[in-house]
């Protein structure tokens, strides 16, 4: 048998005016046109409220008690074929949502939790993307100290090492300080752990040692630059 389309004017574009129990009402007379009869989806389809139509979402709801009902809705055969139906009735795609609750601030409690789940993705994203700049720009920093360390001649000689380690002290503390010093994260910190770590090896020297001097500097930094700033004031 075909399946009778709703009537297009049924839905109207922008939502309004729109006689939702009465679309519902057709949805349901038409869903086992196309699929084999179940008395688990009949039920559920009895039971949801429809609540709203927003832009391009069908939103209809179940009673607490009766949500674990939904999942005979949201089958991919029973919602493809309710999403069809409203399809030919509003003339464009429709989303078919089930939600717990029957109630238009229930929807908004959704699109709500939705929304905030988003911003915590977006920032996820966002920390992981600063890490992997922070990785990348050690990376090159590492690179080039690797290579500048391979051109020296005689360092395997410790006072050459050590001229090595103080000429390189400087620029670590400002590449430090220019990286992380909005993202001071127990994953900032591992970063620069992990370059310290990778130059010292080329230096052969201990890793706390090369920490210490980058310390050492900062701290002599600070003390240069308050010293400044007190002779500055009257």
């Amino acid at each position: 048998m075909p399946d009778a389309p709703l009537p297009a004017a049924s839905m109207s574009q922008n939502g309004t005016s729109v006689d939702l129990t009465w679309v519902w009402r057709e949805v349901r007379k038409r869903v086992f046109i196309n699929l084999p009869f179940s008395m688990g989806v009949a039920e559920a389809l009895e039971t949801v409220v429809p609540i709203t139509l927003e832009g391009d979402h069908f939103v209809v709801g179940l009673p607490s008690a009766q949500y674990p009902m939904a999942a005979n809705l949201n089958t991919s055969a029973v919602k493809n074929t309710v999403e069809n139906i409203l399809r030919q009735a509003a003339g464009r795609p429709i989303k078919f949502e089930v939600i717990e609750g029957t109630t238009v601030e229930d929807w908004q409690h959704v699109l709500d939790r939705h929304t905030k789940a988003q911003e915590a993705v977006i920032a996820m994203a966002t920390k992981r993307g600063e890490e992997h700049h922070f990785e990348d720009v050690l990376n090159q920093i590492v690179a080039e100290i690797r290579h500048r360390v391979s051109q020296v001649h005689e360092r395997m000689l410790p006072q050459v090492r050590a001229r090595l380690m103080l000429d390189m002290v400087p620029s670590l503390a400002d590449a430090e300080d220019m990286l992380f010093q909005d993202a001071e994260t127990r994953e900032s910190k591992r970063a620069m752990s992990r370059a310290i770590d990778r130059i010292a090896s080329f230096l052969e020297v201990p890793p706390l040692t090369l920490a210490l001097e980058i310390e050492r500097h900062r701290r002599d930094q600070n003390r240069r630059e308050q010293k400044a700033n007190a002779a500055k004031t009257p």
